[in-house]
């Protein structure tokens, strides 16, 4: 789980490509992408990631994953240093494999499809569990900008650490309290997805360890995701932050059609109250009202795009 989150942070779970939802046909068509191109685009995101796996670099991190047993697969067991020398090899050895399949996806996307995938990232980050810098760069960053926001993220890095640290923790709770609750009721039934529910609504309801650790875990991401949204909002022009607005209060059809798809998946419906699960976040506001209010209080001093 934390593997994934740190994915989302350095940038490739961000991509749209990646989350799941690329072989909907709505969502391929509103993007401009034909199944065929789509099956293309895969098979060479996949070529990159094994040719990525053949180099040196990466053949040698694999050797030192060898500290690992079949008994401790995840060095659970090992100190605290060797834990984290463990998960520092995971991570080099992901992103090797995943700016190899970034790289190869760049250049087999139509300008126009990207500006589209740019804009769908950037309209749904709020559904997102985690925002990297690269969904602002729809927005046409200077590089000056794009420094800042990496600049912003660097410093973010330990906070961001403690927060999935807390949010996994916190996500293992929830599933040994949600397979508790699955037991005494015999099993899942004939309706998998309604006793899911039920679960989850009997946990909140009636654990209060359930629910405060949710409240606690919700507080937490917002506080983490307003602070690192906010820094980098301050970094847009006046024109950029007009665009971005656009972007999600005046959507266009493609944005529209994957959010919509996104929410279904997440289980989001109008007027139906989220409910918490192992392996979920809930979706926030991609701006904060807060910081919109402040925002249009400064339009009078406008920030003009640095050069």
């Amino acid at each position: 789980m934390k593997i994934g989150l740190r994915t989302h942070w350095n940038e490739w779970g961000n991509n749209l490509l990646a989350n799941g939802l690329q072989n909907d046909p709505e969502i391929l068509a509103a993007w401009g992408m034909s199944a065929e191109q789509f099956r293309q685009t895969l098979d060479t995101v996949t070529t990159a990631r094994k040719e990525a796996e053949e180099t040196p670099e990466y053949k040698r991190l694999y050797e030192e994953t060898a500290m690992a047993t079949p008994e401790d697969p995840f060095m659970q067991n090992a100190d605290e240093e060797t834990q984290k020398k463990f998960q520092n090899i995971i991570a080099k050895m992901d992103s090797l494999t995943n700016k190899a399949a970034s790289d190869a996806l760049d250049k087999v996307l139509t300008p126009e499809q990207k500006q589209k995938m740019g804009e769908t990232r950037l309209a749904t980050m709020g559904e997102m569990p985690v925002i990297t810098p690269s969904v602002f760069e729809v927005l046409n960053l200077t590089d000056a900008q794009k420094q800042q926001m990496e600049n912003i993220k660097k410093k973010l890095e330990p906070e961001f650490e403690r927060y999935i640290d807390n949010f996994v923790n916190g996500q293992l709770v929830f599933k040994y309290k949600f397979l508790d609750e699955l037991k005494k009721r015999g099993g899942y039934g004939e309706d998998i997805k309604k006793t899911v529910q039920a679960i989850r609504e009997t946990l909140m309801a009636k654990d209060p360890e359930y629910k405060k650790l949710y409240d606690e875990l919700q507080a937490q991401r917002k506080a983490f995701t307003t602070q690192f949204q906010v820094e980098m909002f301050d970094v847009l022009t006046d024109e950029q932050w007009n665009r971005l607005l656009k972007l999600i209060d005046d959507p266009p059809e493609h944005v529209m059609i994957f959010r919509k798809k996104m929410q279904e998946r997440n289980g989001i419906r109008e007027n139906a109250a989220w409910q918490p699960g192992p392996n979920s976040w809930k979706p926030g506001d991609a701006i904060p009202e807060q910081y919109r209010i402040e925002r249009n209080e400064r339009r009078r001093f406008p920030k003009t795009e640095e050069k």
